[in-house]
């Protein structure tokens, strides 16, 4: 029988979430939640988010939603960068549980997307030309005055190309490298608590085979 090979599955394509999943009138009704029970019961009229508290993974899913929405409000989020950042969290844990197969560094890579990406606004210049009406001329752009090479310092002389990529490649490193912080600080945790966690196992496996023994027949002649 032949052995089949399993391949990750691709992760979404990287895009502005503004608005995606919280819309400006769904926020609204966000904000007017105070307690967890209301935002609950927002993000259910909203999202149709299951409050079946038997169902282990939608009470896990919709802790992530509500823990989320607190972060942001503790953190002073307007509208618009509560609405991002929790449809970030929402298309990261999708992107995690996408499968069951190692993903740990996609993942991290497709959430640095998403952060770079509504990180940046973009500005739209719009231009319209009605029937029957005459075309407004182009705005005229002032000449700006020609200096001479030799006269500019030798510091103004730099590309501008590397100036303006300088900045968002330090902002990127510095992601990186918190998140990647984080993340060593949490795989430590967690490796820790699932060492100690076999510890007490081990214990109670070594401490019921001596009860056993002890109450067995042959322990009992002996």
């Amino acid at each position: 029988m032949a052995l089949r090979r399993l391949e990750k599955p691709e992760l979404p394509a990287v895009k502005i979430c503004l608005w995606e999943d919280l819309t400006f009138s769904g926020m609204d009704i966000i904000q007017k939640a105070s307690t967890t029970e209301e935002i609950k019961q927002a993000l259910h009229q909203l999202l149709s988010v299951s409050l079946d508290g038997t169902d282990p993974r939608a009470a896990i899913l919709l802790d992530l939603y509500v823990y989320t929405l607190q972060f942001a409000k503790s953190h002073r989020f307007n509208k618009e960068q509560t609405s991002g950042f929790f449809s970030i969290v929402k298309r990261l844990h999708q992107a995690c549980t996408g499968t069951p197969l190692g993903n740990v560094k996609e993942c991290f890579d497709y959430f640095l997307e998403l952060v770079l990406c509504n990180s940046v606004r973009l500005r739209l210049d719009l231009s319209l030309c009605y029937q029957g009406m005459p075309e407004t001329p182009p705005a005229v752009e002032e000449e700006m005055p020609v200096v001479d090479q030799d006269e500019v310092p030798p510091e103004e002389t730099e590309p501008q190309g590397e100036q303006a990529a300088a900045p968002g490649h330090e902002l990127r490193q510095y992601i990186e490298a918190q998140l990647a912080e984080q993340v060593s600080e949490l795989k430590t945790s967690i490796e820790g608590r699932i060492q100690a966690g076999e510890q007490q196992l081990n214990l109670k496996l070594a401490a019921l085979e001596k009860s056993k023994g002890a109450k067995s027949p042959r322990a009992k002649k002996k």
